[in-house]
């Protein structure tokens, strides 16, 4: 959760530290190249990036905390690996078995925030003409942490119900 906190922080804090530098109208988008191939005038829009990574921190951040409710109060709509054997645990080992999903959570907001961190300053970077492009090559390594993350999860999922059950002396 602290992690979290503190990218948010540095990424809104290198928003406010470029906007007094921004021309009057600044890229907002890039082409495969790294070339800007869209632009807005200096204003509201310039926080719409991290506006938008606050309000993914939130929504992940909800089912996050919307996850435990569920485990408590309706678990037949957690959807799980070994669902069978998912819903005859306890309340307690539900709540161990699903404590890898909200662990992906954090992750994915993290990855996420240090994207639209790296897209913000490189965007601030092309503005005010310290760089002429913005490299489009880590885009496709967060993408990749993204997706090389999952099996890693379902693995570590399916792993949880396992010992839940063996615990609980359900199987």
């Amino acid at each position: 959760m602290g992690l979290i906190v503190v990218a948010q922080m540095v990424l809104w804090w290198r928003a406010m530290h470029w906007y007094p530098q921004l021309p009057a109208r600044f890229p907002t988008h890039f082409n495969a190249s790294g070339t800007p191939d869209g632009w807005a005038n200096k204003g509201p829009m310039w926080f719409l990036l991290p506006g938008m990574s606050l309000a993914m921190v939130a929504l992940f951040g909800g089912i996050a905390l919307w996850i435990g409710a569920l485990v408590r109060k309706a678990p037949a709509l957690v959807n799980v690996p070994r669902k069978k054997l998912f819903l005859r645990l306890s309340e307690q080992g539900r709540m161990v078995v699903v404590a890898p999903t909200r662990m992906l959570l954090a992750w994915m907001i993290v990855l996420m925030t240090a994207l639209f961190s790296y897209i913000l300053e490189g965007t601030g970077r092309v503005a005010v003409n310290l760089d002429d492009t913005l490299p489009i090559w880590p885009v496709f390594v967060f993408l990749g942490l993204v997706f090389s993350t999952l099996p890693f999860f379902m693995l570590a999922l399916m792993k949880a119900v396992d010992r839940a059950a063996r615990d609980e002396g359900v199987v």
